[in-house]
This record gives structure tokens, C-alpha cells and sequence, in this order.
């Protein structure tokens, strides 16, 4: 009798436990609109870069990157935020120059305690900004392409 009672009991954890539905919520450090959660808000009315911060994120499979950027005079300033899956996260900030449709930058971020520097070119594609790679514009699904995006809490 004991062990039916104690084999009833168990059972009943075991079912409550699997009906547990995680909620997607972005951890309190992250900003709220992260593309893994779906939650992108665009805004194409405004030029794509301009003397106030806008903002844009990208997804890659399970990485992030949340990008926010001003410009005058030619001259950029940001901040940038790779959110990678299993691995290291890096944020830090850029500068740099836009010549023509391509920003020139230098990315100085930390990651793992270490604070690094290293250049970086995007290009600004079709109401985008498409990170390059080598020489070669990033792909949909081989590299990061960023959409606007609102900044609250970036």
C-alpha cells in the first residue's frame, strides 16, 4: 500500500514537472527586444543613420548582436553586443568614419576580462547594415545582418 501511495505521488511530481512551460523572457541584462524572442520592432520612417543613436539587432541561428550608432560629420560612434550561444560574449564600442554606403570602424570590446580592439566594415544595404566579412557582404543565414530596431534598454 505504501508503495502504490509513494508510486502515485511520484508520479504526480513527474507530471506537474513536465507541464512546466518556460517562459521567453530576455535575461534583466539583455535589451527587451532581442530577435531570439521575436520581438524586433522596426521603424523606416527615419534616415537609417543620423545624429541620434538608432538602434538595430541581427540573429544568426542561436547568436545575437544589438547595434546602436550615431553619425556626424561623417564621424560614427556606437556600441556593439555580440550575444553568442555557448560561447563568450563580447560588448564594446566603436568608431570610426562612413564613405559612401560602408562604415570603417574599430570595435573595442571586452571579452572574458580582456579588453581587445579590432577593425570592422559593415555596409549599409537596403535599409540594413550587413557586417563584412573579408571583402565579401554577409548572407542571409552566413552572417550577421542587422534590422532596425528600437533602443530601450540597449
Amino acid at each position: 500500500m505504501k508503495t502504490k501511495l509513494l508510486s502515485s505521488a511520484f508520479l504526480l511530481l513527474a507530471i506537474v514537472a513536465c507541464n512546466q512551460n518556460p517562459s521567453k523572457e530576455a535575461p534583466k541584462d539583455y535589451p527587451i527586444n532581442d530577435p531570439q524572442l521575436g520581438n524586433i520592432t522596426t521603424d523606416t520612417t527615419s534616415p537609417l543613420i543620423g545624429k541620434n543613436e538608432k538602434c538595430f539587432m541581427a540573429s544568426l541561428k542561436t547568436d545575437s548582436a544589438f547595434l546602436s550608432i550615431s553619425e556626424d560629420n561623417n564621424q560614427i560612434k556606437g556600441r556593439l553586443w555580440y550575444k553568442f550561444f555557448e560561447k563568450d560574449n563580447n560588448k564594446g564600442d566603436l568608431s570610426g568614419t562612413m564613405v559612401g554606403d560602408t562604415l570603417k570602424l574599430d570595435y573595442t570590446f571586452n571579452s572574458e576580462g580582456v579588453t581587445s580592439k579590432r577593425p570592422l566594415k559593415m555596409l549599409i544595404q537596403n535599409g540594413t547594415i550587413v557586417e563584412v566579412y573579408g571583402n565579401e557582404p554577409a548572407e542571409k543565414g552566413k552572417g550577421f545582418i542587422f534590422k532596425r530596431s528600437d533602443c530601450r534598454d540597449f
